[in-house]
């Protein structure tokens, strides 16, 4: 099997950054003083209105001691003067980046943390005021050093996967229905020591999805005496894209799912064999029962990982006979 594309920036992250305002606001930091948390936002925003409102939900935090990273991947300056207009609020730092892609821009943005746990929400994410202080809560339990939760759509209503209901701990078996990205906080030194996401994994990577569960998968197997866990505490609010079922939604299903079958081949074992299994055979009844575009986005679904699969399973022969 092929190693990991390497995980680091070809960028100086260091030229680039956004400094952080000068002065302690109520209840943060003093300037200087290393934040308890660090939240990457890997970026592609053509207006500046989903970081926007990102940066006003994390001005209303319960949770104070923290800094924002953006790593911005977008043309232009605008996302600059969103940033000038929260600095007074937040401690962030901006972070630009020459190339796109979600893994490589979140490694970059790591690179500059200095809290002790790192999160990583997407810029259509919306905190709510105490998701910080419930993944304090989690990651100051014994022997915790990873913390999970979920999104919800406005309405409160669970989104983007079916989670799991109650809190508890998860393992490689059990971690499909705890985790994505955006819901991940990590201690900073185990991301560092795992070597942070594999870039090929992740929107605008080969692969584009499962860059979550292939770094916590790569990060529970090494891991020895410490606990990993999910708490629906820890809850922000993100949009679910999917429905309309249309076109649109085929293609996705289509392109995400790649992911999953580069995924399965990465990390092949007991629990992404069963994982895909069970995967499969959803998408498979709901093509069976023909309802449309519903239909057609599981079939497309289901041929994204078998190609994702064969993609990741040559690039590895090809790699490894190089």
């Amino acid at each position: 099997m092929s190693a990991p594309f390497p995980a680091s920036p070809t960028a100086d992250p260091a030229s680039v950054s956004h400094p952080a305002p000068s002065g302690a606001l109520p209840g943060r930091p003093a300037a200087g003083a290393a934040p308890d948390f660090s939240l990457v936002v890997a970026t592609i925003d053509p207006d500046g209105a989903l970081l926007q409102a990102l940066l006003d939900s994390l001005a209303h935090s319960t949770e104070r001691s923290f800094e924002v990273i953006v790593a911005d991947q977008t043309q232009g300056d605008h996302l600059a003067r969103v940033i000038d207009g929260v600095a007074g609020r937040l401690q962030i730092r901006r972070l630009c980046l020459p190339a796109r892609g979600a893994s490589a821009a979140r490694n970059a943005g790591a690179a500059l943390a200095r809290g002790r746990w790192i999160g990583f929400p997407d810029d259509d994410c919306r905190y709510q005021p105490d998701t910080l202080a419930a993944a304090r809560r989690v990651l100051s339990m014994d022997g915790v050093r990873i913390a999970t939760g979920r999104t919800v759509t406005a309405e409160q209503r669970p989104s983007v996967l079916r989670w799991r209901r109650a809190a508890g701990d998860f393992d490689r078996w059990t971690m499909f229905a705890c985790l994505t990205e955006a819901t991940l906080f990590v201690e900073r030194a185990l991301f560092v020591a795992a070597g942070g996401f594999d870039t090929r994994f992740g929107p605008g990577a080969p692969f584009p999805a499962a860059e979550g569960v292939e770094l916590v998968d790569r990060m529970l197997r090494e891991g020895h005496g410490w606990r990993a866990r999910f708490d629906p505490a820890i809850q922000m609010e993100h949009p679910d894209k999917i429905p309309p079922w249309n076109r649109w939604a085929a293609r996705r299903f289509y392109r995400y799912a790649q992911g999953d079958g580069a995924f399965v081949v990465r990390r092949f074992g007991g629990h992404t064999l069963r994982w895909v299994v069970l995967t499969l055979g959803s998408a498979g009844l709901h093509a069976l029962v023909f309802r449309g575009w519903v239909s057609i986005a599981h079939a497309a679904r289901i041929a994204g990982v078998c190609v994702g699969a064969w993609r990741y399973a040559r690039a590895a022969r090809r790699e490894g006979s190089g």
